[in-house]
């Protein structure tokens, strides 16, 4: 595989910000060098930790700053949780995927504490986002200051739901974890994954997608 890069960038010893690291521990790539990458050794949100051919070693990478072969398929989305008749929120996670390789993992929720049991998910207002193999996630985001959310939202189509008549899902923080966590039928991640994951991922894929295929899939 060959990777290029778009911009100036670095090769990293961590999946951090490169003015963290060390001299010893980053190489400065100028934009337009192509690099022979032998495999993919794990990923860390937008971070892809590669081994380089010809004996270069290993390194992070910022896959936003690349040309990967990877960029020409579509980014899929799955988002599971193992539903059960219990009080406490339950967290599953949303993972994002190019083809058969995981792009970007975070945990989230959806529903409300004592809501996500096997058929809650026809609980107007408080049960989990139905579980459906069609849903869509548009990567054109808008700020709504909706408690529960005050911050970017990202639509969940079809609205409403052909099965349950559930509308207004949508990908956004969840703002009330504090207080009173989850959501009314949304799917929500912690703040910090939010802004710091979520949010440039999807405002990266918008040139190219207006919007993620969305898997829903619940186990017992």
């Amino acid at each position: 595989m060959e990777y290029k890069a778009k911009v100036s960038t670095l090769l990293k010893k961590q999946p951090i910000q490169g003015e963290e690291l060390a001299d010893n521990q980053k190489v400065a790539v100028p934009t337009g060098k192509v690099y022979t990458v032998d495999e993919i050794l794990e990923t860390n949100g937008l971070h892809s930790h590669v081994e380089l051919a010809f004996e270069s070693g290993s390194w992070w990478i910022f896959l936003p700053h690349w040309d990967t072969g990877l960029q020409t398929q579509e980014v899929k989305a799955v988002f599971s949780l193992e539903q059960a008749n219990i009080s406490n929120l339950i967290y599953g996670y949303l993972v994002f995927s190019r083809g058969t390789q995981e792009v970007l993992r975070v945990r989230a929720t959806s529903g409300q504490p004592g809501y996500q049991y096997p058929g809650a998910h026809t609980q107007r207002g408080k049960g989990c986002i139905p579980p459906d193999n069609d849903w869509k996630i548009s990567t054109n985001g808008y700020y709504l200051a909706t408690p529960g959310i005050e911050g970017m939202f990202y639509h969940i189509t079809p609205d409403p739901d052909p099965d349950t008549g559930r509308s207004e899902f949508g990908l956004h923080r969840d703002s009330n974890v504090a207080i009173y966590p989850g959501s009314a039928g949304c799917i929500v991640v912690k703040t910090s994954d939010f802004n710091d994951k979520i949010r440039p991922f999807l405002d990266g894929l918008r040139e190219t997608q207006s919007f993620i295929s969305l898997s829903v899939f619940y186990s017992t």
